[in-house]
């Protein structure tokens, strides 16, 4: 019985840094719909807390703003906050009071 996939074969590794950016991103898609599920739109998803694993913000920040395209086709409008380290997701027309307009 085998227990790992085919693409972690050494002859594969080319391939691993591509491989570890689909996969983390499909954990933060996860964490993402998680959070929306969970808690009202007036909370933000911190990007610092997923960040933890990662240890890349700027890899993260990359992924986010491929799942915010994917979260406004859905209907959801999204807002960073807190220095882009917070991430609202909303339905209404104006973001949560809680989110606090990025300048610059």
């Amino acid at each position: 019985m085998k227990n790992f996939p085919d693409c972690m074969a050494v002859t594969n590794k080319k391939n691993f840094p591509s491989l570890y950016y689909n996969r983390t991103k499909c954990y933060l898609r996860r964490e993402l719909y998680e959070h929306v599920i969970r808690h009202n739109e007036n909370n933000y998803f911190s990007l610092d807390d997923f960040n933890k694993t990662v240890d890349n913000i700027e890899l993260v920040k990359e992924m986010i703003d491929e799942l915010i395209i994917e979260l406004e086709e859905l209907g959801w409008k999204c807002k960073l906050s807190y220095g882009g380290t917070g991430l609202f997701i909303y339905s209404t027309e104006n973001p949560p009071s809680t989110c606090h307009e990025e300048l610059g």
